[in-house]
Order: C-alpha cells, then sequence, then structure tokens
C-alpha cells in the first residue's frame, strides 16, 4: 500500500472551540518542496511564499482584505522574537506579484517596536517560522483571527493553495482552488438535500376557496368586533374577482391594492387571485411622488382604494382607479360584462401571485415578481412545520406593502387557520401587545426582529398562554433571547426576491450564546449555496455571499431586465431550468450546517425590518441644490441599552457658508421619501471621505461621533432645569435615555432628533415605570416635547393614569 504524501500536519480539532490554543501546522513533503519550487521561480524567499499563502488562505476564509503575520526567523527557538509585517490582500491579486509585495514590506519596514496588547496596534493571525535550512516550516494560527473550523482542514487547504500557485503563480488569489471532489459535493449537494415531493400544485386562492367548502362557518378574518367567516370571504372575494373581470383584468394582469390593513385588504387580494391576477401591495403612507413611480412601473390594470387616499396626480392614464365599496358592491354597469366567476381564470404556477416595491440603489425602487409556486411552497412548509391547522390563530400586523403581509395572511387562510388583525394601539406596549396575543389565544406568530425583543421580558403566563411558535426576523438577532418562554423560537431569513422566507431555524436554550444565533438551513425545496467573488462554493465554515435557489426564486424585477440578469442567475449546480437569486448577503457555514450571517457584500442595510439602498437616499439628497454630495450610513444601535440603529445623513453644501438645515432636509427627503428611509440625523461634511478604491469610506463614517447639524439645530440648545417644567424634565430624560442623546430642549421635535415608531413605545413603556401613563401614538399627536407635556398636564401629570 502506497503511503500518502507528506504534507502539513496539525491537530485536527485545534480550532473547533474558540477558545482553543492556536493551531500548529507543520509543513514538510509536498507543501516544503512547493514552496522551494515557488521562492526559486519567483526570486523571492520562501519565508515571503508562506507568508503569502497564509494571507491569501485567511482573505478566502474571512474575506479580510488586510493581513498581519507576525515572522520568527527559522532555527531559532519558539522564544525569539516575531516580527510584525502587515500587507493588503485583494482576491485579484496574482499570487507571484502578493509574494512581491510582501518582500517589499519586509524590506522598506522600519525598526520594530513591540507594541503592548490592547494598544490598537494589528493583531497577527499566525505566527510564521521558516522555511529554515535544517527543519520545515511551521505557521502557529492565533485561534481568535480564524473561523472555527479544524485545524486540519485549513493545513489541508494550504496544502493544496501552494500545489495550486505553484502550478501558475501568476493566477489571481481568489481562483486558486481549495476544495476537492468530496468538500464540493459536501457544501453543494449535501448541504441541500431540502427535496420534498409537492403533489397539490394548486394555488393559494384555489386552497382558500377548498376550505370555504370544508368549513364555511369557521372564523376567517377577525378585526376587533368584526369576523368574516370562510364562507362570507370566500363569497366577497369571488363579487371581487367577478367585478376585476368585468373591468378587463385577465390572467397575469395587476391590481394594486392602495388600501389600510382591514378585512376588505384581505379580500381584495383573495380576489384578485381568484381573477387570475397578481396583487401589488401599495402604502398609503408613501410620498405621492414616490407612489406614482411604483404605479407607473407596475402598470395596473386597476388601482384599487379606499377612504381618504390620496393618490398622485399622475396615475397612469391606463389604470383604472375604483374604491373598495365599489368592488364589494358592484353596481348594475350595462357596458361591463360580467363573466360567471365559476368561469375564473386559474393561475399557473408560474403565474406572478404579488408584486413587492424594494428599495433601488439607483434612487428608483424596484418591483419582485413572485409566482404562485414560492406562495404555495411556503404554505405547505408552514403546515408542515409548525402543523398549522384549522383552529390555528395567527395575527396580522404588517403593513400592505411589506412581504411579511403575505407571510402572515397565506400561510394562515390557505391552512384553514383565523387571521386576527391587530389594533395598531396595542403594539404602544409590549405589555399590551402581549396580553392582546394571549387574550387572542394566537398559537403561530411571525414579528419582525425588533418587535420580538420586546416581547422577550413578557410574563408570559404558562396556564392561557397557546402559543407554539413564535418566527421572528427582518433584522439580525445579536444575542439568544432568555430561557423559559412557553414557545418555542424560529429565526427565519429571506430577501423579498425568494418568496419571504429561505432559512429558518430554531433557537435552542442549549446553544452556546457567545455568538449571534444562525438562520438556519434552508426550507424545504429551497437551496442555499455559499459562493465566493467567482461564484465557485466555499469552504464550509468560510464567509461567502449567499445564492438562494430552488422553489420560490422570484420572476425578477418587473420591466428591468438588466438588473434581473445581474442578481438572477443560472443555477450551476442543478442545471436548466434551475435559476439562483445573488442576496449580496454575506454569511458562513456553521459545523451543524445551519448558516450563520455576517454582513453585506454590498450598500444595502436593514433598519428595523426594513430593507434600505442607502444609494436610493444619497441620490435624492443629491438632487437637493443646497447639497453638492453626499453619504448616508447606519450608525448601529446597542443590544445592551436597547438602543436601535439610527440612519445618519452626511452632505457637502453647495455653498460652505450656508450649510442646509438639517429640517429642511428632512422635510424635502419626506417628500421623495418614506419616513423610514429619512436619516434621523444630518452632517455636514468638507468632502465625502472614499477608501483607495474610491468607494465612500461608510466604516469611518459610521464610528464618528454623531454629527451636531448646522444652523441651529434642534437638542443644541438645552434648556437648564429651571426652564423645563416637572413633567417636560421627565420627558427630557427619558428621551436622551431612549435616543442616547445629550441635551434636549423643550421646543424639540422626538422624531427630528432621532426618534421612530420602536423608540416611541420604548419611551412609553419607561415614562409609565415612574408614573407617567401615556401611550407612543400620543408622541405621533405630540412630537414637540412642551406639546406633549402639556398635553399630559391636562390629563393630571405624572402619578395619575394619563390613557
Amino acid at each position: 500500500m502506497t503511503p500518502p504524501p507528506a504534507g502539513p500536519t496539525a491537530d485536527p480539532d485545534a480550532l473547533a472551540d474558540p477558545d482553543a490554543p492556536a493551531g500548529a501546522l507543520d509543513l514538510d513533503g509536498d507543501p516544503q518542496r512547493h514552496i522551494a519550487a515557488l521562492a526559486a521561480r519567483l526570486g523571492g524567499s520562501g519565508t515571503d511564499v508562506l507568508v503569502a499563502a497564509v494571507g491569501t488562505l485567511l482573505m478566502r476564509y474571512t474575506r479580510r482584505t488586510e493581513v498581519t503575520v507576525a515572522l520568527r526567523e527559522p532555527d531559532t527557538g519558539a522564544t525569539s522574537p516575531a516580527h510584525p509585517v502587515t500587507f493588503p490582500v485583494d482576491p485579484q491579486d496574482r499570487f507571484g506579484a502578493l509574494v512581491k509585495t510582501i518582500e517589499s514590506t519586509r524590506r522598506t519596514a522600519g525598526p520594530v517596536v513591540a507594541e503592548p496588547p490592547g494598544s490598537g496596534a494589528p493583531e497577527p493571525v499566525a505566527v510564521v517560522t521558516g522555511p529554515g535550512r535544517s527543519a520545515g516550516a511551521r505557521v502557529v494560527l492565533v485561534g481568535a483571527q480564524w473561523p472555527r473550523v479544524p485545524a486540519g482542514q485549513l493545513a489541508r487547504h494550504l496544502a493544496t493553495l501552494l500545489r495550486e500557485a505553484a502550478v501558475d503563480p501568476d493566477r489571481q488569489v481568489v481562483d486558486l482552488t481549495l476544495l476537492d471532489t468530496d468538500e464540493l459535493r459536501a457544501v453543494t449537494e449535501d448541504a441541500n438535500r431540502t427535496a420534498v415531493s409537492r403533489p397539490d400544485r394548486s394555488t393559494v386562492a384555489e386552497r382558500v376557496r377548498r376550505w370555504a367548502d370544508r368549513q364555511p362557518d369557521q372564523p376567517a378574518v377577525v378585526a376587533g368586533d368584526r369576523t368574516l367567516s370562510y364562507a362570507e370571504l370566500s363569497a366577497a372575494a369571488t363579487r371581487v374577482a367577478t367585478t376585476l373581470q368585468g373591468y378587463g383584468v385577465d390572467r397575469g394582469d395587476l391590481v394594486g391594492l392602495l388600501l389600510d390593513r382591514s378585512p376588505e385588504l384581505v379580500t381584495c387580494a383573495l380576489g384578485v387571485l381568484l381573477a387570475g391576477g397578481g396583487y401589488v401591495g401599495l402604502d398609503r403612507d408613501e410620498p405621492p411622488a414616490r407612489l406614482a413611480t411604483m404605479l407607473a412601473d407596475a402598470d395596473c390594470r386597476v388601482l384599487v382604494t379606499g377612504p381618504g387616499a390620496a393618490l398622485p396626480e399622475d396615475v397612469p392614464p391606463d389604470t383604472r382607479v375604483v374604491t373598495v365599496e365599489t368592488l364589494l358592491t358592484p353596481p348594475v354597469d350595462p357596458g361591463t360584462s360580467t363573466p360567471d366567476p365559476g368561469t375564473s381564470p386559474v393561475a399557473s404556477a408560474e403565474d406572478v401571485c404579488y408584486v413587492t416595491f424594494t428599495s433601488g440603489s439607483t434612487g428608483r425602487p424596484k418591483a419582485v415578481l413572485v409566482p404562485h409556486d414560492g406562495v404555495a411552497n411556503l404554505v405547505d412548509w408552514h403546515r408542515e412545520t409548525f402543523e398549522v391547522r384549522p383552529g390555528d390563530r395567527m395575527p396580522q400586523l404588517a403593513r400592505p406593502s411589506f412581504d411579511g403581509w403575505g407571510l402572515e395572511v397565506w400561510p394562515c387562510l390557505a391552512n384553514g387557520g383565523t387571521l386576527h388583525l391587530v389594533d395598531r394601539r396595542r403594539l404602544d406596549s409590549p405589555t399590551e401587545f402581549g396580553d392582546w396575543l394571549v387574550e387572542q389565544g394566537i398559537t403561530v406568530c411571525f414579528l419582525t426582529t425588533v418587535l420580538a425583543r420586546e416581547l422577550f421580558t413578557y410574563p408570559w403566563p404558562a396556564d392561557r398562554t397557546r402559543l407554539r411558535h413564535l418566527l421572528l426576523g427582518g433584522e439580525k438577532l445579536h444575542r439568544y433571547p432568555p430561557a423559559g418562554l412557553p414557545f418555542r423560537l424560529h429565526n427565519v431569513y429571506g430577501p423579498t426576491e425568494t418568496t419571504m422566507l429561505a432559512t429558518c431555524g430554531e433557537m435552542d436554550p442549549a446553544d452556546p450564546h457567545d455568538v449571534a444565533p444562525p438562520i438556519g438551513r434552508p426550507l424545504a425545496n429551497v437551496r442555499a449555496y455559499v459562493l465566493d467573488e467567482r461564484e465557485r462554493p466555499v469552504p464550509a465554515g468560510a464567509v461567502g455571499e449567499l445564492y438562494l435557489g430552488g422553489t420560490g426564486v422570484a420572476r425578477g424585477y418587473l420591466g428591468r431586465p438588466e438588473l434581473t440578469g445581474q442578481r438572477f442567475r443560472p443555477d450551476p449546480f442543478t442545471g436548466p431550468p434551475g435559476r439562483m437569486y445573488a442576496t449580496g448577503d454575506l454569511v458562513r457555514r456553521l459545523p451543524g450546517g445551519d448558516l450563520a450571517f455576517v454582513g453585506r457584500a454590498d450598500d444595502q442595510v436593514k433598519v428595523r425590518g426594513f430593507r434600505i439602498e442607502l444609494g436610493e437616499i444619497e441620490v435624492a439628497l443629491r438632487a437637493l441644490p443646497e447639497v453638492r454630495d453626499a453619504a448616508v450610513v447606519v450608525r448601529p444601535g446597542s443590544p445592551g441599552d436597547g438602543t436601535a440603529d439610527r440612519l445618519i445623513g452626511y452632505v457637502v453644501p453647495a455653498d460652505p457658508a450656508r450649510p442646509p438645515r438639517a429640517d429642511r432636509l428632512r422635510e424635502e427627503l419626506g417628500r421623495v421619501l418614506p419616513p423610514f428611509m429619512v436619516p434621523h440625523l444630518f452632517g455636514c461634511l468638507d468632502a465625502v471621505p472614499l477608501t483607495p478604491h474610491g468607494k465612500v469610506a461608510r466604516g469611518e463614517l459610521s464610528r464618528r461621533p454623531l454629527p451636531v447639524p448646522a444652523a441651529d439645530p434642534p437638542g443644541t440648545a438645552p434648556a437648564g432645569p429651571s426652564a423645563l417644567s416637572p413633567v417636560e424634565q421627565l420627558l427630557a430624560e427619558l428621551w436622551r435615555e431612549t435616543l442616547d442623546i445629550d441635551a434636549v430642549d423643550r421646543e424639540d421635535s422626538f422624531f427630528d432628533l432621532g426618534g421612530d415608531s420602536l423608540q416611541a413605545m420604548r419611551v412609553a413603556a419607561r415614562a409609565r415605570e415612574r408614573g407617567l401613563h401615556f401611550g407612543a401614538e400620543d408622541l405621533f399627536e405630540h412630537e414637540i416635547l412642551h406639546e406633549l407635556a402639556d398635553a399630559l398636564q391636562q390629563r393630571g401629570g405624572p402619578d395619575r393614569r394619563t390613557r
């Protein structure tokens, strides 16, 4: 039997645990020969070759573009000093050129000064010794700098990388192969064994209609004192479908729904689907200009509005505007044909079920076309995973323009459950919302991460809580919830482009709590790939961009073929007709198979559950005459003190002598952007800082102190304690604590200082603890501090209930 070739050896478990000692890789045999061959060919030293290989390996695993390696002279003892060398590594670097860069860096480096721990000096990722004349090379990995993978895996990939580089040192480092055939199969096929047979190919609308036949008297939608049975819902939706068909709506046509959350919205959406069309959820709070853009892009055959809806002046001429009352009680119109509802066109699995608009980096929102097949697959997964059946109760609180609205509605109604619409006032207080969930007997619930966090401390009554499963998503969950909750928790993830959800992971209280909970594994019939810059699989544990394939991938962006081609690609791992979507999210696959969210590969962010392209805000800012240039960043909140992430806008004034006021910027942006996209604070810059590659240095901006806007902005002229009434003093203190700011004036606006709806809820909750009772809606009605204080004084002030 031929012995295996000599290569690097390592303790196979050295880096499996973050607290394990550093792993040591001893290189001899083939790796040593490859190092020597490369050094001779490149005219450099073996040490430079090895340092380049270590830096490349770390870049391929973590996407770090700057590496510090400590060098120890060969043939010296382990106690000899190690000299740090810091160098850049770019995926497009050629390996031979990287070796030359390291050689030059070492040659031009000045005297080495020992930096004490915690001094801010870069920490080395490895200590490299050799190769020397009498011994092979040794690499001691600094455990904290490497991913949690066995050191044996890193040793194997380092040897593979050296072999590949020896064949062609002129290759770009991103192109050097790391995975062998077995590893490639493990991360593409074994990790994606999610196929589940789905014999029922019917749409969600057909399924709701079947439930109406089976259980006509079962409550379908509950909103306060109103209840729609399945029979009533189906009959009303059929009337809507019949009328829409009379207006010319046919299979594949789009219908806009400009309605508040209500039973009528649910009825109209179901009616659109029964007519064979797809619905477009629109938000009545959208600025008219942005709403007009969406209507023009969607080219809706019909736009349904409700009482008091403000329409933009330039509604497309081919779009017929009708009221919801007209659809539910259609008038007799001799000129309108009325087809038999039994002959309604049946949409196919590939037809569009709904359209959701997301933020666009070019300044124009983009419309995502989601097919029926993905929605039906999600409904099936919900039924099998959470055992959703008739008798289950699920809440509805998302706004109509959010794809989470469909996540709340269709898994409930298409599985025979009862949908309960929450009164928005209940969301003002975690206690009141928790009480409502218990009172309504909610059994399965999806909430955004920020709202779910508020419920973790709610005192759930064990004898009355029917909640079995709580799904949370929309933003990264930074820490595990407390133990002892009387229901199972599931961390979910999914871009709009993949039918609401793509992965799910149950949070086990026994999991290690020193890291953020993972986002789980792909749903049934969904595939998840972690790929590098060349769209090739990365090793298990390495950081890569998440690509999602299988059932649920959207058809693309409406009217944007070029953008669709950029983000939606053929799936190379399944072949035609498989497609996959490039999410732009960076993840790594954990040892157990779950995916862990790392960050973004671009400038898209999530703030309070809303997906935002920073570029869209920057385009809107640069369009203002008083702004020459602009940049927007996210200032991360602190899970420890409950502060939320905030958007910070920076502008370069067109006239430095007359910087724009923050309130003026906020007012102008509010005309073209929804409220959640308007920055909380603004600051002025002489110039937008750039990276060496010419991109906005967002990291640098996000680390700056919070800006103080120019031109006497709110919050910068603090009033002394004597200038404030007792109620005003208490409110100012609460605002400072919640918004993490230093000063509040009695003329300040809560929202101009950076407040939002979630923080309004927190202020109200903290106020109750101090004897001042009001709700978040009071802050919306009276956002100026002294006006809120006056309103509360009229109700009785502190120590008396005001609601």
